[in-house]
């Protein structure tokens, strides 16, 4: 979902041929890169331009009524004032417009241009349309709480059909689902501390480091965790559809172009949101 840049290199015995193999990698680069356009296009078609004023408004809604009873439960409860510097902080910087310029821009960036008509080939199929539109459709509904959508997948899954399981299963390993969930979870609980930490000069100071730290040795629990998550969560989003255009779509999304794509949007999602939590400002 994510790729971390190495350290610096500095043996200057390999400096020559350093420079001509990022001279090679930047020609690659180039010639990787799509127009916004093309990005916006591959968005529209994935379903990933109506999910994101989906999840404008969710933060925008969400963020503090989870800080509320986060903050609340660990006998911290946030006064009035703070809450409302956030919400006011929030509402301007999760407008679905920044958060689908900075997913338009990590996708035009990143896209390979040698799978982009593969991958408009399938989300313009009948079945593509029919997966885009099952999670469209979820998205937009206000049905949020984790514990009840996770309870009610899973009476889906143990219901269904062994084949059906079968599916559900492949379609979370083929997404890499607990692994990306895991990633942005972790990302988001660095920023989001150091953000709010903006809107209360009182609060405890925290280290990126000692965050990360932190998060990372909940890794294992969190990944196990998502695994019944995003188990249950398909089960869901693709119950009204029947097994033919999820094998359809499993079979597309274990292609490199597929992977790519998958891989690619929850990169761009991630930053968007990531981008819109930093940039709050009291």
């Amino acid at each position: 979902m994510t790729v971390k840049m190495s350290g610096l290199f500095a043996m200057r015995v390999v400096l020559s041929t350093l420079a001509a193999g990022l001279l090679a990698l930047s020609a690659v680069a180039a010639r990787a890169q799509v127009s916004e356009a093309t990005a916006e296009e591959l968005m529209r078609l994935s379903g990933q331009w109506a999910q994101l004023d989906s999840t404008a408004k969710q933060m925008r809604e969400g963020l503090v009524q989870g800080l509320e009873e986060g903050m609340g439960k660990a006998g911290t409860p946030p006064d009035a004032e703070f809450l409302q510097r956030v919400q006011r902080a929030a509402d301007v910087a999760f407008s679905a417009d920044r958060l689908r310029s900075v997913a338009r821009r990590t996708l035009a960036e990143n896209m390979r241009g040698g799978y982009v008509p593969e991958l408009l080939a399938w989300y313009r199929t009948p079945q593509g349309q029919r997966i885009t539109q099952a999670e469209v459709d979820d998205s937009a509904s206000p049905n949020t709480d984790i514990k009840a959508r996770t309870q009610a997948g899973m009476a889906l899954v143990q219901a269904a059909s062994p084949a059906r399981q079968q599916m559900l299963a492949r379609i979370v390993e083929v997404t890499r689902a607990p692994r990306i969930y895991a990633d942005f979870v972790i990302n988001m609980g660095v920023v989001l501390p150091l953000t709010l930490a903006r809107f209360d000069p009182r609060a405890r100071q925290v280290t990126e480091t000692g965050l990360r730290d932190a998060l990372e040795a909940q890794r294992p629990q969190l990944t196990q965790a998502f695994e019944i998550i995003a188990l249950a969560g398909f089960a869901l989003v693709y119950q009204g559809l029947a097994d033919e255009p999820l094998a359809a779509y499993t079979n597309f999304m274990a292609t490199s172009a597929g992977e790519h794509y998958n891989d690619l949007s929850d990169k761009a999602l991630e930053a968007a949101i990531l981008g819109a939590i930093a940039a709050m400002k009291p």
